[in-house]
């Protein structure tokens, strides 16, 4: 199956006429993986790590073949043997073998493709009732020994598809119909594959190794990644990517159209999109991530419409129809935000000032201008701050929650406001030099109790600043786990396209990575965004945390019993229904998604969707009975559902949590600050 030359797998492509076109092009590569491992070589933070080209194409095979189901046992052997035949396995060579895996996988999936549609022509609706089960993951199963084997496997999961799109379709005749559709536009989808998305494949399979941050950028990828930085493109605030053929939303943007619908959740499934209002839904299940985000974008104003799945349905499934208005994400939609929150404990009423902080942004043009009214985080939290100390509260919870990053400078720029002048990070270069990051003068705007509320999808500059109020003792951190991402990357031109790689890694004053492990809150809070799936710990390949030697900094010793602090938040939430809401709703997700097989019958998968639903439906309705709100009918009525008002009582009820703690820990300063002036005046 293998080819001799690279140039025969460039005519798979181009006509004859265009040869000589195929030369250059094929230069042009060799170029840039050349410039790529000059790149990684001397710069990337694991630049002494050196991987052979045959280490490349071992994952080539498992990133275009993750659940084993392309290639048998014996032909990933005979690639995995070729490409390790010559020990020094230059570029062109890798260039040559991984183009012809590459080639081979396309005819290889036409052919599977082909085979399922011929196949569903010949089932009847008595098929669909048999014992029959699939693994619902092949990643950890071995290869098939023959593809007459995988061809069989594909007819069950041809049997499969067709009896979840049964489930809620309910017709025959009209199910097959739909599924051939599918089936048609993956076959459309992989004759567009072009070069440059196959050389794509084999350059990230190789910059994969190094860390999952770390990437290749076609031309035509650079422009969208532009695009996206620069929010040019209306759309509806949401970094989108694609897995195993289903665009998933790996983060919802804060000020934009997605996360303000509260219609969206990070990790849904997009398997369908509407272009305008009065437009039909188009399955966009096996389309290319860039093909959707084409249908999604468009004028300012309109409308999109999008079949959303939740992350543990089945991607056969069909979903819940949304519309969403599209806009531009603009600085004020990301800006700092307060508002006051009152809390009436036994003695005294409290009144406390909410920072809600989604990206530490800068207008880096007007900074450079010398502008005097430019944007900042640190500029608007500052003014913030002054306003809440104006309406005399008693102290700041500053909500990370979903702030993903931005700016490095900001984040030690608003750390100074806290803090005063002292190190906040440490930074350690490629080249193993290590120097801090922080202010040597300065004063501290903001003396007062403070609470920093987290969750899985705070991350980076977050973290840094959360770490340092705790590395500090200036106050709390409250939430769950962070996401762990404690790299810095740089972007490099390349012949053809970019390179996006990791230079630097952040440390805290106390030595300690953020990396992989994030920070760990002081208090944990059971309803806080918090997901196993989510992080830089669920990663391939992501670098390891590990340890420096810490700086001397000053303790405001501004914290007091924590573990008295702990078992008060503990004892509030277990009584707490969210708490249980929260138990429940994990525990059907790890039911349904724990299950190795799949049935391959109708009837027994429409028990279980409709236990699943009915499961679902009531743990929600007796959420919405909690938070005074009128339970669904049925379970269509709870997919059609507007969440913003409950989202808006649920987070109240964390913010309130996230008070009661900085309550406890204001009236615990208060008592030791007594019991010191008792000691003293005797």
């Amino acid at each position: 199956m293998i080819f001799n030359r690279l140039l025969v797998f460039t005519a798979f492509f181009l006509t004859a006429i265009l040869q000589v076109s195929a030369q250059e092009k094929s230069s042009l590569y060799i170029n840039t993986l050349n410039e790529i491992d000059k790149i990684l070589g001397d710069h990337h933070f694991f630049k002494n790590t050196t991987f052979e080209n045959s280490d490349v194409i071992e994952e080539l095979i498992s990133n275009i073949d993750q659940q084993n189901l392309i290639f048998t046992d014996e032909e990933v052997d005979n690639y995995i043997s070729l490409s390790k035949t010559n020990f020094d396995l230059g570029d062109e060579e890798l260039l040559e073998i991984g183009f012809d895996i590459l080639s081979d996988y396309k005819k290889r999936y036409k052919t599977l493709l082909v085979h399922q549609s011929q196949h569903i022509n010949e089932l009847n609706e008595i098929d669909l009732f048999s014992s029959e089960k699939i693994h619902r993951n092949r990643e950890d199963q071995e290869r098939f020994h023959a593809i007459s084997m995988i061809k069989n496997y594909y007819e069950s999961l041809a049997k499969s598809e067709l009896i979840t799109i049964m489930i809620k379709e309910e017709e025959f005749e009209k199910s097959v119909n739909k599924l051939k559709k599918r089936l048609n536009r993956r076959l459309k989808n992989l004759e567009q594959l072009t070069e440059d998305d196959l050389f794509s494949w084999l350059m990230n399979s190789k910059t994969s190794l190094y860390d999952p941050h770390s990437n290749y950028m076609s031309p035509r990828v650079t422009e969208d990644f532009e695009i996206n930085m620069s929010l040019s493109l209306e759309g509806i605030g949401a970094m989108l990517t694609s897995d195993d053929g289903i665009t998933k939303i790996t983060k919802l943007i804060k000020g934009g159209p997605a996360i303000k619908s509260g219609l969206i959740k990070n990790n849904d499934q997009i398997v369908g999109v509407g272009t305008r209002e009065d437009s039909q839904i188009v399955d966009v299940r096996d389309w290319r991530v860039d093909e959707v985000v084409k249908l999604i974008r468009g004028p300012k104003g309109t409308i999109v419409k999008l079949e959303i799945l939740p992350s543990s349905s089945p991607a056969e499934a069909d979903g819940k129809v949304i519309e969403i208005k599209r806009d531009i994400v603009k600085l004020e939609d990301q800006a700092a935000k307060k508002q006051i929150i009152e809390i009436n404990n036994i003695e005294k009423s409290y009144k406390f000032g909410v920072i809600d902080l989604p990206a530490f942004y800068m207008d880096f043009e007007g900074y450079q201008k010398n502008r005097f009214n430019y944007r900042s985080a640190t500029r608007d939290v500052k003014k913030l701050i002054k306003e809440i100390d104006n309406e005399n509260s008693d102290g700041v919870i500053l909500d990370l929650r979903g702030n993903g990053g931005g700016s490095l400078y900001e984040a030690y720029s608003l750390a100074k406001i806290f803090l005063g002048r002292g190190n906040v990070l440490q930074v350690m270069t490629s080249n193993g030099s290590i120097y801090p990051l922080g202010h040597s003068i300065g004063i501290q705007n903001y003396s007062g109790p403070v609470l920093i509320l987290v969750d899985k999808m705070s991350a980076s500059a977050s973290e840094i600043l959360a770490g340092a109020i705790q590395d500090y003792g200036r106050g709390l951190v409250v939430g769950s786990q962070t996401f762990g991402k404690g790299t810095v990357q740089r972007l490099r031109e390349l012949p053809y396209g970019q390179l996006k790689y990791t230079e630097q890694k952040f440390y805290r004053v106390t030595g300690e990575s953020t990396q992989n492990k994030g920070v760990t809150p002081d208090i944990e809070l059971p309803f806080v965004f918090n997901s196993q799936e989510v992080g830089e710990s669920s990663y391939d390949n992501s670098l390891d945390e590990d340890f420096i030697k810490p700086l001397r900094v000053t303790d405001f010793r501004q914290v007091k019993n924590i573990k008295r602090t702990d078992t008060n938040s503990k004892d509030r939430n277990n009584a707490n229904f969210l708490t249980s809401y929260i138990a429940k709703k994990k525990s059907i997700s790890e039911d349904r998604d724990s299950r190795e097989y799949i049935d391959l019958d109708l009837a027994k998968r429409i028990n279980e969707q409709n236990e699943y639903e009915r499961s679902l439906l009531s743990l929600e309705n007796e959420l919405r009975i909690n938070l005074d709100l009128q339970p669904f009918k049925n379970f269509d009525e709870y997919l059609d559902a507007d969440d913003e008002e409950r989202n808006k009582k649920f987070n109240d009820l964390v913010l309130k949590e996230a008070a009661k703690i900085l309550i406890d820990q204001i009236e615990f300063n208060a008592d030791q600050s007594t019991n010191l002036l008792t000691v003293n005046s005797n």
